[in-house]
């Protein structure tokens, strides 16, 4: 009988070992003598400082080269649970097939064979090892952990933080203890078979967690990174990037939701479509539809939710949905009159949260956010006369972006009031101050025209060129420099008085400050009035009698 004993908890064993196998790390065999306790140390990888529930479902005797002898119930209360919850789950039929007659129902090694086989019995899920699946839809080891606490199965609780656990040789289950022990960020592990003693003294905990990305696109380079800037209304390019666990497959449901908060002065720019329609999801870059149910996109006080329901539903598993899939989200976004200028920047604020739990299911870790900001400026512009350098109102401006301009979608297209581009010209005017001002421009190349003098004052020679350009730090989010240079427009003489210069740039506030002077038309007066009545008169006298001479002459040709 002890033979055969061994022989059926050796087959329970190896199919445990072949679990534990791949989930762990072999160590050197141990050799000892049977013996009444051992240990194992369970690394954390997305989990730390987690403690776990130890279920001890059977004793045995596990030898240095891994043979289980003397099987036993590890307690009472657990064959009444383990054998409840078997019998749900095929194990009559299990032992007609392998184990036929009377009295077999109870063998505890019978109930170990049988469950060792359907927890290693796992070809499709080698990492996570928790299929075939029950009838109800369970993976069976993570409805077994539910049973075992559902039932209050008696545990032994332990943080594994680089400590071994110490207990009875025997068959175990470790699960994560509770959600509430884990930092956001974090995930439970899914259930660990554990022949425990023999020579496994390690193993890897069986939890991943899923990754997450977010670009913006510069506009004039095409490059993906951190930060960009861009005028008003001008489409700014988002790109969301996750991946979804490696051990997806531990998983029976997972929940998977993208949160984008857009910050005051930014919104998504829809396009007159649905939210669904107006975004872009790929899965492993294959497009896939928002329907509203197993894919859901909304749009509500500036935050953008894109919600998969259930990534483990047919639909998606039929798409190749797997473990270490990459889920991209894109869509567009646009800068409001309202948006902050300068250094501060506009941001934008993703999160994912994610089911972290494959025995509970629970929902309840977030990732860090990830943060990208967007840039503009303003420029300011002050007439004023070229000689006294007083400011002057009612000069009117046009500004048009140029041919050099490396972003040559917007090139040709005039600055409007409110700094976004169109097609049509529009006039700045500037106040009794002699300014004005344009927030919500990109950095760039310019042509500044003006279009009308003040009243009694000569317009500019030729056109301002303006230049502005900026550095961003996709590192820190910052705007570290904003510089502007202008040619033309008299600018070549930047020191004297009054002509058109630079006079100031603020990275902080954004803000770049330039003058342009025009020439004032002075009317002379002119002395000697008498004398140049007089003249007057003599001219015209003389203009009378060449007239009178001219008509003579074509009169006497004609007779």
């Amino acid at each position: 009988m002890h033979l055969y004993q061994s022989r059926v908890a050796k087959t329970a064993l190896v199919a445990g070992l072949g679990l534990s196998a791949l989930a762990g790390n072999l160590c050197t065999p141990l050799t000892k003598a049977l013996a009444e306790s051992a240990s194992i140390t369970i690394n954390q990888k997305h989990n730390e400082g987690a403690t776990y529930t130890a279920y001890m479902l059977f004793k045995a005797d596990i030898s240095s080269d891994n043979i289980a002898t003397h099987v036993d119930w590890a307690s009472e209360s657990m064959r009444v649970i383990v054998t409840a919850f078997i019998d749900n789950n095929g194990y009559g039929a299990w032992l007609n097939a392998n184990h036929p007659g009377d009295g077999q129902h109870d063998v505890p090694q019978n109930a170990a064979e049988f469950i060792a086989q359907r927890i290693a019995d796992s070809p499709t899920d080698t990492v996570a090892a928790t299929t075939p699946r029950t009838t109800q839809g369970l993976s069976f080891a993570n409805e077994l952990a539910q049973a075992l606490a559902s039932n209050n199965a008696t545990p032994k609780q332990t943080s594994v933080t680089g400590e071994a656990f110490t207990g009875l040789e025997g068959f175990y289950l470790f699960v994560t203890t509770d959600s509430t022990t884990r930092a956001s960020g974090e995930a439970g592990t899914a259930p660990i078979w554990v022949p425990l003693g023999g020579s496994i003294a390690t193993i890897d905990e069986k939890s991943a967690v899923p990754t997450l990305d977010k670009l913006v696109q510069e506009d004039s380079s095409g490059q993906w990174g951190k930060v960009a800037d861009v005028s008003t209304a001008q489409d700014a390019s988002y790109r969301l990037v996750g991946t979804l666990p490696t051990n997806l497959g531990a998983f029976d449901n997972y929940h998977y939701c993208f949160t984008d908060t857009l910050s005051e002065g930014l919104v998504l720019n829809t396009a007159g479509k649905s939210v669904g329609e107006a975004i872009t999801v790929t899965i492993d870059g294959r497009k896939v539809a928002v329907d509203g149910t197993k894919l859901a996109a909304t749009y509500q006080n500036n935050v953008l939710t894109v919600e998969f329901a259930n990534l483990k539903d047919d639909v998606w598993s039929s798409l190749g949905v797997k473990g270490g899939s990459e889920i991209c989200v894109e869509y567009h976004a646009q800068l409001t009159p309202q948006a902050t200028r300068g250094s501060q920047g506009n941001s934008n604020t993703v999160t994912l949260t994610y089911t972290d739990d494959p025995v509970s299911g629970g929902d309840g870790s977030i990732t860090p956010g990830i943060v990208t900001k967007l840039f503009s400026y303003a420029l300011r512009l002050t007439k004023v006369d070229e000689q006294t350098g007083e400011p002057l109102s009612g000069a009117k401006f046009a500004i048009v972006v140029a041919q050099d301009n490396t972003d040559a979608d917007s090139v040709g297209k005039y600055v409007q009031a409110d700094g976004s581009l169109g097609t049509q010209q529009y006039e700045f005017a500037t106040g009794a101050d002699g300014t004005f001002t344009v927030s919500g421009i990109d950095e760039g190349s310019y042509t500044v025209k003006e279009t009308r003098a003040p009243q009694g004052y000569e317009r500019i020679d030729s056109d301002i060129q303006l230049h502005v350009s900026s550095q961003l730090d996709g590192s820190s989010l910052a705007l570290t420099s904003l510089q502007a240079t202008l040619s033309g427009g008299d600018a070549t003489d930047v020191n004297a008085k009054g002509l058109t210069k630079v006079l100031a740039v603020d990275s902080n506030t954004g803000r770049i400050d330039i003058s342009a002077a025009d020439d004032k038309q002075l009317l002379m007066p002119i002395t000697g009035l008498e004398g140049l009545g007089s003249g007057w008169a003599v001219g015209l006298a003389m203009t009378a009698a060449a007239g009178i001479g001219i008509v003579c002459r074509i009169r006497a040709k004609r007779l």
